[in-house]
């Protein structure tokens, strides 16, 4: 068995490949993405980060697509990307064992920080009032991967060559189908499905969504922004997640197929694999699971 030198836990090894692109019709790119080794602090998409053993504190991978117009949506993007990262390491380095629990409640206060940073910068200043971002930021414990979501930015986990997403577009449409009003005929063509309930930043409180997933191993994430998703199709999405390449052509080749479908809007995505004994064994048989993060999920758990 390998072994995480730092802890003696079994290893995991993560992979991983970031891109953002403006698009064709933008004029500016408000997308913002981050990898974070949760253990050592560093951050970036730099070769380190793309290929490294998971320490004791976790690992951090987030995208951001940001909104308000102007350069507003880019600067409530910048400060998620900066601000998320730091606070749930400074969090988790205070404390001095971590339980998948406080993992979970620190990197929601983490959003819940940023969330504070950036309406209070709209407030204080005229020109960034209105401005906010979407966050979906997945977090790795162990074998276990959070989800945590707030606006409309996806998460996918693909195992055995299928796809299954994580999140739930928080979008006014998704809001009227959860309290059982009536939906629209064609609800991909309706101009409210991109209409979202909540941003980060937007208001003063926001509700951080946390799904969770045990991962096994050879299992790989995409993450993104709705550029990639609202310009190709999930067939296409699986096609390209699934190629014999890197993972860095399969982000490059995602995103051309998004300006090749018109680029309407900035184009972020984040691929990683995740490998090793500290995972469930890979099984051709296995589907994926994933739930609402509940605490009394893990009180029995030592």
């Amino acid at each position: 068995m390998v072994e995480s030198s730092e802890t003696g836990q079994a290893a995991i090894h993560i992979s991983a490949a970031g891109m953002s692109d403006m698009g064709r019709v933008r004029k500016n790119n408000e997308d913002n993405l981050v990898i974070c080794d949760l253990t050592t602090g560093e951050v970036g998409v730099n070769p380190p980060l793309r290929n490294h053993l998971q320490g004791p504190r976790g690992t951090l991978l987030m995208v951001a697509d940001g909104m308000g117009g102007e350069a507003s949506g880019e600067v409530a993007s910048q400060i998620c990307v900066t601000t998320v990262p730091k606070r749930l390491y400074d969090n988790l380095k205070s404390v001095s064992s971590i339980s998948e629990t406080n993992f979970v409640l620190m990197l929601r206060e983490a959003i819940e920080f940023a969330n504070q940073v950036i309406y209070q910068k709209a407030q204080a200043a005229s020109a960034h009032k209105g401005m906010g971002t979407t966050t979906t930021a997945a977090a790795l414990l162990g074998p276990y991967l959070f989800v945590a979501q707030v606006g409309d930015s996806r998460a996918y986990l693909i195992r055995n060559r299928k796809m299954v997403q994580l999140t739930r577009d928080q979008t006014f449409l998704n809001y009227l189908e959860d309290i059982g009003a009536e939906m629209p005929a064609d609800p991909e063509k309706d101009s409210r499905k991109s209409i979202l309930t909540q941003a980060v930043g937007s208001s003063e409180n926001i509700d951080v969504k946390v799904t969770y997933t045990r991962l096994r191993n050879g299992d790989r994430i995409l993450l993104c922004s709705d550029g990639l998703y609202n310009m190709v199709d999930r067939e296409s999405l699986i096609r390209i997640a699934n190629q014999d390449n890197s993972l860095a052509d399969k982000c490059k080749a995602l995103i051309a197929q998004a300006n090749q479908k018109g680029g309407t809007d900035n184009i972020t995505v984040i691929m990683a694999d995740f490998s090793g004994s500290g995972l469930l064994p890979a099984d051709a048989a296995a589907g994926i699971e994933f739930k609402e993060f509940r605490e009394e999920d893990f009180k029995s758990r030592p």
